[in-house]
């Protein structure tokens, strides 16, 4: 069940949960092998991503095609593929996803630099010291300078109409690309966030944001759904659980905080239904 605001804050308040961690799910996922799904390198050659394209079966509209951006490419596209054949077959929704060709980088795609807090944090995680961090900057500029023109210019798209989808640092990344650029994208879906990341700097981020929408004129025009999907149940006050971030948003006029909870679902088992929560409301269902 979708929550919004009326509703989001009695539930926080009743549920207890488990910690987020940000690794990539397990599960294999097939690759897509069909006439309208594709993908292609993007970038410098010797740091390419994998750009896959999953074209409807259905023209384009006048304003063009709207489309799913999903992060994590290898693992989301087929999941939105197979959500959106079975679910909307006919609808006029092209997909994207980012992938990688050769070495995996998304945990510098996906961060900003990794910084040790100076006081010890109760549960304070650090990144793996065999990854490189802090290229989120140069990765959302990328999407919205290069990616995003270069599918306009192949595709006939509505760049007015566009969802973003991420999942644990890819879900950490979308939730930054709100803060910093909130009409780049429609809609965004933010599913298990890595909201420990630097002991809560995206809980530092959206206090920010909302600090500047308060001197801005106190509402975000046009309003933007924001859908938060979590796995297992809350616990307030842990550092790894998003529901001190999402009260924030929900004070924030504009900002349609959708709260998704599945305390049936692990961190890695989220990704499928978190995707088909993302189609709907890319559909408006």
């Amino acid at each position: 069940m979708i929550l919004a605001r009326r509703h989001l804050l009695s539930l926080l308040a009743a549920t207890a949960a488990l910690p987020t961690l940000a690794q990539a799910p397990q599960d294999p996922v097939d690759e897509i092998i069909h006439p309208r799904a594709s993908h292609f390198p993007f970038g410098p050659l010797d740091a390419q991503w994998r750009i896959h394209v999953g074209l409807p079966d259905a023209p384009p509209p006048p304003q063009g095609y709207s489309a799913i951006l999903s992060l994590d490419g290898r693992k989301t596209f087929p999941q939105f593929w197979q959500h959106r054949e079975a679910r909307a077959a006919k609808a006029p929704v092209i997909l994207f996803a980012i992938g990688y060709e050769g070495a995996i980088r998304r945990w510098r795609d996906l961060t900003s630099r990794s910084m040790k807090p100076v006081q010890p944090i109760l549960f304070y995680r650090a990144a793996p010291a065999d990854r490189l961090t802090g290229g989120r900057e140069a990765f959302l500029s990328m999407i919205a300078d290069q990616l995003l023109p270069e599918l306009a210019r192949r595709y006939p798209l509505n760049r007015k109409d566009m969802t973003i989808y991420g999942h644990s640092l890819g879900g950490l990344f979308v939730l930054h690309a709100l803060f910093t650029r909130p009409h780049l994208f429609a809609r965004y879906v933010a599913a298990d966030p890595s909201v420990w990341w630097n002991a809560g700097e995206s809980q530092r981020e959206a206090q920010a944001f909302a600090g500047g929408v308060a001197a801005a004129g106190g509402i975000v025009d046009p309003a933007i759904p924001v859908m938060i999907a979590q796995a297992g149940r809350a616990r307030q006050g842990h550092p790894h659980d998003p529901t001190s971030l999402i009260r924030i948003l929900s004070q924030i006029r504009g900002i349609e905080t959708l709260y998704r909870s599945y305390p049936q679902e692990n961190h890695g088992s989220l990704m499928a239904p978190s995707t088909m929560d993302a189609l709907d409301l890319h559909l408006r269902k």
